[in-house]
């Protein structure tokens, strides 16, 4: 049984969980939580192997290397191919 844990949600939060629990257990809900547990982990800390003027690596999603810039290019194709999105 899942272990239950009390903390605070936003809106979006609440919705995505809320969607992704209503979803049949299946293939493609296994591959949407894997995809989602490790696209949040990459954003959170994306260790970007470049080194930046400091001389420090990445650590910070909000920085605009090479590799977030991929990420988001991901991101944005993928909404792209939504069919909500195609109507917005």
């Amino acid at each position: 049984m899942a272990e239950r844990t009390s903390i605070l949600v936003t809106a979006t939060e609440k919705h995505i969980l809320a969607s992704i629990r209503e979803l049949p257990e299946g293939q493609l809900r296994s591959r949407l939580e894997g995809f989602l547990v490790e696209l949040t982990d990459f954003v959170r800390d994306p260790a970007c192997a470049e080194v930046q003027a400091d001389g420090i690596p990445c650590d910070t999603p909000q920085a605009d290397c090479e590799q977030c810039q991929r990420v988001s290019e991901l991101i944005r194709t993928l909404r792209k191919a939504l069919p909500s999105a195609a109507d917005a």
